[in-house]
């Protein structure tokens, strides 16, 4: 049996912790989950946890840190993929969709705002995260708009607010009455378009 180096160990071990308290912060909210709960859904004892976290606040920052990283990851790759402005929409609409269809992430952000008298690292770590990525995605939406944006671009700060603001906004009103990912990616990618001033017919199908 091939051994597995214990750096190697460790790292896997982290890394099951984090998905597993992803899936069950998504589902239970941070409140309904305990690190016994993460530990048993992982596969592991408490005490893998504490040896990797120092408790929840510190595990759900990485589940935070991981989830932006990915995101952030996908959206590039996206938007960078292809020179052609509809393989491009069509694979933002794709991320969008895979975005959606990963659990309600605003609902957990929403959670950690109501409660940031109680967990106040937990809320300006948080909220310093959300600042890096909106950074980071004003980048990508800048760099769209000066491949793709016809006639008079918008400014990328305005439009990255406003599909953030969406984002969640699509997010919530899915949590009270669902809707197919699918469709939540359609109405997203109908305002991108809108916003960046392209002709629908002429950007082609986005999905």
């Amino acid at each position: 049996m091939i051994r597995v180096p214990r750096a190697e160990q460790k790292i896997q071990t982290r890394s099951r912790l984090i998905g597993a308290a992803g899936r069950l912060f998504l589902a239970h909210g941070v409140e309904g989950v305990s690190l016994d709960a993460v530990a048993e859904a992982a596969g592991f004892s408490k005490g893998a946890v504490y040896a990797n976290f120092t408790g929840k606040e510190d595990l759900l920052l990485a589940v935070w840190r991981e989830h932006f990283a990915a995101k952030r990851t996908r959206l590039a790759d996206a938007v960078a993929g292809a020179d052609d402005v509809a393989a491009v929409l069509g694979a933002i609409h794709a991320a969008m969709t895979s975005f959606f269809a990963a659990g309600p992430w605003a609902l957990l952000q929403a959670e950690v705002r109501r409660r940031s008298a109680d967990w106040p690292r937990l809320a300006a770590e948080l909220a310093a995260l959300e600042a890096e990525e909106l950074t980071e995605m004003k980048a990508l939406v800048s760099g769209f708009l000066q491949r793709f944006a016809a006639g008079s671009a918008p400014d990328p700060a305005e439009m990255t607010e406003t599909l953030a603001a969406l984002f969640d906004g699509l997010v919530l009103r899915s949590a009270v009455a669902p809707v197919a990912p699918g469709q939540l990616a359609d109405r997203f990618m109908s305002v991108v378009i809108a916003l960046a001033g392209l002709d629908r017919r002429g950007a082609g199908a986005s999905r």
